[in-house]
């Protein structure tokens, strides 16, 4: 019986170890670190939608890019950049007055582009 109970107990230990070693390969680099390319300027048919701060500005730009998958190549659709709008301008209403001033947008650019950090 103890036999049996540690040739099981090996195999076991032999497959989940097998497991472990193809996981390390499948999730290592960038796909499970998360890091995406590092884009300058913004392309698509979405860039004409979005908001100036976001498309004309170095940290616009990190915060599309890094905020929203779909545009991690810096290909923005139409969809995402009416969903970063969105996003950018609750986010940047501090005060939640439903307006954005000039000082709202510029700390709210540097927090947003920091929490994804480069």
């Amino acid at each position: 019986m103890r036999t049996i109970m540690f040739l099981t107990l090996s195999a076991a230990a032999l497959a989940t170890g097998g497991c472990a070693a193809d996981m390390e390969r499948a999730y290592a680099g960038a796909a499970w670190a998360g890091e995406r390319p590092e884009v300058d300027e913004l392309d698509g048919p979405g860039v004409a939608i979005l908001d100036p701060w976001l498309a004309q500005t170095r940290e616009g730009v990190t915060v599309v890019t890094l905020g929203f998958r779909d545009a991690a190549e810096g290909d923005v659709s139409e969809d995402v950049a009416h969903r970063a709008n969105i996003w950018f301008r609750r986010y940047a209403d501090s005060n939640r007055d439903m307006r954005i001033t000039d000082e709202e947008i510029r700390v709210a650019l540097v927090t947003a582009a920091g929490r994804y950090g480069r």
